[in-house]
């Protein structure tokens, strides 16, 4: 049978036993007429990381059970650059494919994000990136926070205000999907970065085309205590020096449109049960009542749909 979506997932991990096997049963058990590359490159671990990797390789040896087309699982370990220099070094041991992402050894995937994925990318030929709710987990797993669809408009993206200061929110790395086209045209990762490689590459990816929000649970970021990304003063210090005075400008320009609601941003919506269908929502006019103003005004858009008054 000919597989709709080929899918490259790759994880970058050092010393990550903790939760490695939850990520791998994230990515290996998704169910759907689709193929996965999934590659692990681990850095050098002294944990029984290599132990945990050895393991899935010979369940896969053994016939491990899959509900998905084809899974191809591999790793490798040797000492890397840091996590950016890791995860392109993973990417390169994947072929061609349909749609790529990574995924962090401490967080995981829903189920049915690649069968989502794979359906609106087929779909939907003229979406280059995609992205689902923000889902925050505990350390122990417990489901701490989903968020609302948020606004991401392309040109505040570009802009780099998702950064946590400029505007509260974040593009979610778990969960945001591409087609390797994109990540050609814009060259991968910088290895340069340390933390705020993802931030960087989203900034590129927006100069070539929107990011589309999906109504949907795609990945789950963890919390946990000694995480890299806990880090926000490197964080800002990294985000901060990639940007020229021009940058700066555009930035603060963004943000304050951004603060007054003057931006349209794409949403991949469903409708009862129909197929997905891409919709530009404007963000909330309602600025006096905050988040609350945010909810009411797409309860508004679903009511307008209902009685024939939204186009």
């Amino acid at each position: 049978m000919d597989c709709a979506m080929r899918f490259n997932i790759v994880t970058s991990v050092f010393n990550g036993e903790a939760f490695l096997n939850e990520t791998i049963m994230s990515v290996v058990s998704q169910a759907g007429n689709f193929s996965v590359r999934y590659h692990v490159q681990d850095a050098g671990s002294t944990d029984s990381t290599l132990k945990i990797l050895e393991g899935w390789r010979q369940r896969f040896e053994q016939g491990f059970p899959i509900s998905c087309s084809r899974v191809d699982f591999t790793f490798a370990s040797e000492r890397d650059g840091g996590v950016y220099d890791g995860l392109n070094k993973a990417f390169a041991q994947c072929g061609d494919a349909d749609a790529m992402t990574w995924i962090n050894a401490d967080d995981r995937f829903e189920p049915g994000a690649f069968s989502t994925v794979a359906t609106i990318f087929s779909s939907h030929p003229d979406v280059e990136w995609l992205t689902g709710r923000q889902t925050v987990l505990a350390e122990s797993g417990e489901n701490l926070y989903m968020s609302p669809l948020i606004p991401l408009p392309q040109k505040a993206i570009a802009a780099g205000i998702f950064d946590g200061r400029s505007v509260v929110s974040f593009i979610q790395q778990e969960g945001t999907f591409w087609r390797p086209r994109l990540w050609e045209k814009v060259g991968g990762l910088n290895a340069n970065y340390r933390l705020a490689g993802d931030f960087d590459l989203w900034r590129r990816f927006s100069k070539h085309a929107p990011l589309v929000s999906v109504d949907a649970i795609l990945g789950c970021f963890r919390t946990r205590s000694g995480q890299l990304s806990a880090d926000r003063k490197s964080y800002y210090a990294e985000v901060d020096a990639a940007m020229s005075e021009a940058d700066r400008i555009a930035r603060k320009k963004a943000t304050r449109l951004y603060k007054l609601r003057g931006y349209t941003y794409p949403v991949m919506v469903r409708h009862y049960g129909g197929p997905w269908a891409c919709e530009p929502w404007p963000m909330s006019v309602l600025t006096f009542l905050g988040g609350r103003g945010f909810k009411l005004e797409h309860w508004r858009l679903q009511l307008a749909r209902l009685v024939g008054l939204a186009d």
